[in-house]
């Protein structure tokens, strides 16, 4: 049925919008929330038919919040699909145990995404939602906006990257570096910068790791530099 309510959870402002214009591209009608606390609070009054929420969100996380979502007789019954960045073995298992009805791996593919999504939800009976959400017109996102959110991942990339290049011969914050990686690795792919995306995975992948091998960081940072700067190359 078109025009279906969905709710996105990520704390990333760029893949919050690019994800969002892609459904109501597809004809949904789509909210947004950049926390599980903020989720969790829409949801007294919006009743979606599914949630897309990143496993990896500040605070409650994505599995915790799905959690209350299933425990509450009110929200038990909508879809809750998994999203992430950093695939580690046992995390499917661990998002369906959580009560997730599908996973999905970021960045993900736009091209096939709106018919993931349709399969979902015609895969589960309709349920009567207590509450509409707000009408949506179609829209597609202007191509001088696209470029201008192209240009500022870039431009913050670079920055944030040679800022972790040069805290490697300092002071390094594994988790707060690990942090910004994960960002890079759906907001690239979703911009189309897949060199990126993939160099990002395998350096937060790195980041994962104990003892965190120092001298690949390195290497893999010093190559998002160049890709950040050079980003056709990197494509």
């Amino acid at each position: 049925m078109a025009g279906e309510p969905i709710l996105i959870v990520d704390d990333t402002p760029v893949n919050l919008k690019l994800t969002r214009i892609l459904l109501v591209n597809e004809g949904y009608k789509v909210l947004t929330a950049a926390s599980a606390e903020e989720a969790l609070e829409l949801l007294r009054a919006y009743q979606p038919r599914l949630i897309l929420a990143d496993i990896q969100l500040p605070g409650i996380d994505g599995l915790e919040m799905t959690r209350r979502i299933k425990q509450d007789e009110r929200t038990r019954d909508t879809l809750v699909v998994a999203l992430t960045a950093f695939a580690m073995k046992g995390d499917e298992q661990r998002a369906i145990e959580a009560g997730c009805d599908g996973y999905m791996i970021k960045p993900i593919d736009t091209r096939s995404f709106g018919s993931k999504i349709r399969e979902l939800l015609d895969s589960r009976p309709e349920t009567p939602a207590t509450a509409d959400a707000p009408r949506i017109e179609h829209q597609s996102i202007p191509t001088d906006e696209m470029q201008t959110l192209r240009r500022r991942f870039l431009s913050e990339g670079a920055e944030s990257a040679r800022r972790l290049l040069l805290d490697l011969d300092g002071t390094f914050h594994t988790a707060d570096a690990a942090r910004a990686v994960h960002q890079w690795i759906g907001t690239g792919g979703l911009l189309g910068f897949g060199g990126i995306a993939h160099l990002a995975r395998e350096l937060e992948a790195l980041l994962h790791e104990r003892p965190v091998d120092a001298a690949q960081v390195r290497e893999i940072l010093a190559g998002l530099v160049l890709a950040f700067n050079s980003p056709d190359e990197a494509r």
